[in-house]
């Protein structure tokens, strides 16, 4: 199983963690060698401590002067199953090239909050909740927040479709994207983990300072990560305070023989495969500082000239 630990960056506690962790090796499960290599000590072991990252915690005035700003959210609200009552999946198999495509996942319904945690992707919505992404990453807000960010916004607000299934009478609403965010990579760090060996295009891209050490895999190491941000044209956006970065970071591409099992299987097509990164206003910033008092972050987001 793994395991995250946050710390402080100036916690003591940290370099004393650091210091032992980066020394231990364990043996990966399916690793090479039998059950005698095993406890002989003759496997091959990798090292326990996989992922370092380093990142700001940014304060409000921090934020002040970048007029877009990304996202991120603490909390995942699970859906309902089946996820093909809210979506329709197209399978694009690259006319360029034979060897792969994309799942596009387009939203045709209501969506509904799943009653109980059955695939442990995700957590219940709670009454004191207030804004938190699906599973199948759709930003949810409570009605308090909705009606706060439609007397803020007036005719640029974003539209709210209501959410099924939250209980308690509570009222859950799905905010959609105002527009799209072209992302510029470079000098976004976003990288290819692997592409596809025909055309070349990524299969599956991350957004991180150090795409060269493997973390996993048998020649894994510790990797040391800096904090990733992004950055994006120029070009005004649409109005509003919500948008979608054009890019982004998971499995963004499929190989055809993968893709072919859509007729066999669809299911698994509904789960988005890579996550979207959403971007906000300078006023919905402050209307989430004035008003929601967590369960949200923001990190500066660069734009050339701003």
């Amino acid at each position: 199983m793994s395991t995250s630990f946050l710390f402080a960056g100036d916690d003591p506690a940290l370099v004393k963690f650091l210091a032992i962790a980066e020394q231990k090796k364990v043996v990966e499960r399916g690793a090479a060698g039998g059950l005698l290599d095993r406890l002989r000590g003759k496997a091959q072991r990798t090292p326990l401590l996989r992922w370092v990252r380093r990142w700001n915690e940014y304060e409000f005035a921090d934020l002040q002067d970048f007029p877009v700003v990304e996202l991120l959210l603490d909390k995942t609200i699970e859906l309902e199953r089946p996820l093909s009552r809210y979506y329709r999946v197209a399978i694009d198999v690259d006319a360029d090239c034979p060897d792969c495509g994309e799942i596009h996942v387009h939203q045709e319904g209501p969506l509904r909050l799943a009653s109980e945690i059955v695939v442990f992707r995700g957590d219940l919505w709670e009454p004191e909740d207030q804004i938190a992404l699906t599973d199948n990453d759709e930003l949810l807000v409570s009605d308090r927040l909705r009606r706060l960010w439609q007397a803020m916004a007036g005719d640029d607000a974003p539209r709210f479709m209501p959410v099924e299934g939250a209980g308690d009478g509570t009222s859950v609403w799905q905010a959609a994207s105002q527009g799209i965010a072209h992302v510029l990579a470079p000098p976004t760090p976003l990288h290819a983990l692997d592409s596809c060996p025909t055309c070349g295009r990524p299969l599956t891209q991350a957004l991180t300072t150090d795409p060269h050490t493997p973390a996993f895999g048998p020649d894994c190491q510790t990797v040391h990560e800096d904090e990733a941000l992004l950055t994006l044209d120029a070009a005004p956006l649409p109005a509003g305070d919500l948008w979608v970065g054009e890019a982004q970071a998971g499995r963004v591409r499929e190989l055809t023989e993968v893709l072919q099992r859509f007729d066999d299987d669809p299911d698994p097509f509904y789960l988005r495969s890579a996550y979207p990164f959403w971007l906000i206003s300078q006023r919905l910033l402050r209307l989430l500082h004035e008003h929601v008092s967590d369960g949200w972050r923001c990190r500066p987001v660069h734009r050339p000239g701003g």
